[in-house]
């Protein structure tokens, strides 16, 4: 198990019930090792997460000591990640409220104000030392292998890293001086922990101008052997440069790091571990087939399948919950009141949760309303629950807004979701009824002990001349469709209006299928896509500024289309723009449908509504709406509890 930060510890840095749970989980999941997140070994100077695991002195050791033991009695070997923040460290967390660092690091927009403080040689010698006592500490513990964090922008990387380093001393300058901090921590790490195994995690190339190549990284790893290191993670990126390198988007093909992986290895002379975007197990074993990699890592796998290593082991390749790359899981490391969590797995960082039991209402009948993410999760959870229970879907299949979020280019990898959902449905007792429509009439008739109202929205409504011709499309049935939808290409383009994620992602879809486009927003262009995940969002905007068929014309208001295609429009400097367009997209956002909620309160019928029939969000959140709704569901109908203080 790769090392993920969780925001999971105490506010001082302690182990928590809620991580020790985390952990345990994926060690009786079948992974050989639990690599446990970054623990800072100077909070002061270091911190780099609100809650964030710390091992300074014996005030935390014991609950290190008990999640060693939840994941050694599980079966899997426990390795301690040590780390010190650096530049990566924040502010807000630290003494002082400025990072430091090999040099220093001003404002890029205010230069007067010091973001990074360059450390003086003894403060270096000093956090070389916390390292080694982390380590001490990290024995008594337990811990049977060890980590150093070097990759990702942290204080290991910035002193390897000319982007960062631009010191002319024993502690930098050329690549040997440059090695000096991580060599003299390995060797201070080694002292404390013996022979137990040395792991050196590593950005092999850091995507940024001035900073660390494959090129570089190939001439520095043996240096870090040399230094007493036994094997090498190999990871990609820097935190504050190359996001996208760090935390690969669904856009990214899978095993894209493997490649650099097997420079490494052939370089450092020692085992290497291979991570990132590797999600099934035929990739896994070609890699370690084909000598690209001694060990493979799976982190965000882990989140959507605490379980992956034995399904793996036994074949059962479909029973895997696939992780899709979304980034829903990175919210913790952007916000601090945030825990580690999985769109598809919403027990990740809850494993603590008792399942849901129906309890004395085992055997009553639910009714799910709406085939999309939300619905087929709560529909399955309510049957593993105990309900008797059936999920009716409008359309000819299912999968709601799972099929609209896989059309565009580059988001295919949410189809292994789909399929997932759609397996388990039909190896549970749950009964599908597709092309079906139900009322709150025949809802009261049947007595259900709960409707679940999961039917999705509907688009906005527009005060647009023009909106119900048959030129004029819906982006979602769009994204719906079978290609058959809109017209074929031809000598005029397409105008999509909308400038946010549905809209740039329709136009991609458009342009990806030969249509010339014009995006049209009413904000200006640096706000396109401005609710899209963030990572996502970087590389969405770059495509659209690069791609030959896409015209973003922003600040600019629709007002009509005639039935000739023609479109007019109203810039923001008052000024009518006219364009002949072939077909007019509206990608403007949907908004809850509240009449069906109406009637079923009418009627009396208890519901509860979830996902985009709530409001609008990601797949995630529709998926977690539906575990909260079934939880609330079972514990009006749960048996009371008492502790014994």
């Amino acid at each position: 198990m790769a090392p993920m930060s969780t925001n999971l510890a105490a506010d001082d840095g302690a182990v928590t019930p809620r991580q020790i749970a985390y952990y345990r989980a994926r060690a009786l999941g079948g992974v050989g090792m639990v690599t446990v997140e970054f623990c800072c070994v100077h909070a002061a100077s270091g911190r780099s997460e609100a809650r964030q695991l710390s091992l300074e002195s014996i005030a935390n050791l014991d609950g290190h000591r008990q999640l060693v033991a939840a994941i050694t009695s599980a079966g899997a070997v426990a390795c301690l990640q040590l780390q010190h923040g650096g530049p990566g460290a924040r502010a807000e967390w630290l003494e002082g409220g400025v990072a430091v660092g090999p040099s220093e690091l001003r404002s890029q927009h205010d230069p007067e104000r010091l973001v990074v403080r360059a450390l003086s040689g003894a403060e270096i010698q000093q956090i070389v030392e916390c390292f080694g006592r982390s380590a001490e500490l990290g024995v008594q513990a337990g811990y049977q292998a060890f980590e150093l964090h070097g990759a990702h922008g942290y204080l290991l990387t910035s002193f390897l890293s000319p982007y960062f380093n631009h010191r002319d001393d024993s502690w930098g300058g050329d690549e040997l001086r440059r090695s000096a901090f991580a060599r003299h921590v390995i060797g201070r790490v080694r002292q404390a922990i013996g022979n137990r195994p040395l792991i050196y995690r590593i950005s092999a190339d850091e995507f940024t101008a001035g900073g660390l190549s494959i090129d570089n990284t190939e001439r520095i790893v043996p240096l870090l052997v040399e230094a007493g290191v036994d094997a090498i993670h190999v990871s990609l990126g820097l935190g504050a440069t190359s996001l996208d390198k760090v935390i690969e988007p669904m856009s990214m093909p899978e095993g894209c790091r493997i490649p650099y992986a097997r420079r490494v290895r052939n370089a450092a002379g020692v085992p290497v571990i291979a991570v990132g975007q590797i999600r099934w197990p035929g990739m896994a074993d070609a890699a370690i087939a084909a000598g690209d990699a001694d060990l493979i890592a799976l982190g965000r796998t882990l989140l959507a399948d605490a379980e992956w290593p034995d399904k793996a082991r036994r074949g059962a390749e479909d029973a895997i919950r696939p992780c899709t790359s979304c980034n829903y899981c990175m919210a913790a490391t952007f916000d601090p009141n945030k825990t580690i969590a999985c769109a598809e797995n919403p027990r990740t960082g809850r494993e603590l949760d008792p399942l849901p039991d129906a309890g004395v209402a085992r055997g009553r009948l639910a009714i799910v309303v709406g085939g999309g993410p939300g619905g087929m999760a709560a529909a399955l959870m309510l049957d593993q629950a105990g309900f008797r229970t059936e999920l009716h879907e409008a359309r000819s299949r299912l999968g709601g807004g799972l099929i609209a979020s896989a059309a565009p280019p580059f988001k295919d990898k949410l189809r292994w979701y789909q399929r997932y959902l759609e397996r388990r449905l039909e190896e549970s007792g749950v009964m599908t009824k597709l092309q079906s429509r139900v009322d709150a009439a025949t809802l009261a008739e049947r007595g259900a002990a709960v409707v679940v109202v999961a039917s999705g929205a509907r688009p906005v409504s527009l005060p647009i001349e023009g909106l119900n011709l048959p030129k004029v499309h819906d982006a979602y049935e769009i994204l719906m469709s079978d290609d058959k939808t809109v017209p074929a290409p031809g000598t005029r383009p397409m105008v999509v209006y909308g400038g946010g994620e549905t809209g740039c992602e329709t136009s991609e879809l458009l342009a990806a299928h030969g249509h010339a486009v014009v995006l049209v927003t009413r904000s200006p262009a640096k706000q396109l896509a401005r609710s899209a995940e963030l990572i996502y969002r970087g590389l969405l905007r770059r495509r659209i500024a690069a791609n030959e068929r896409i015209r973003v014309v922003d600040n600019s208001t629709l007002v009509s289309v005639a039935a000739d295609g023609t479109v007019v429009l109203l810039r923001s400097d008052g000024v009518d723009d006219r364009i002949e367009s072939a077909g007019v997209v509206i990608a403007q956002g949907r908004r809850p449908d509240n009449d069906f909620v109406k009637t079923l309160a009418a009627a009396h019928v208890p519901y509860v509504v979830v996902g985009d029939a709530r409001h609008n969000g990601r797949i995630g959140d529709a998926v977690h709406a539906a575990y909260a709704a079934v939880k609330s569901i079972c514990a009006t109908v749960g048996a009371a509890s008492h502790l014994a203080c």
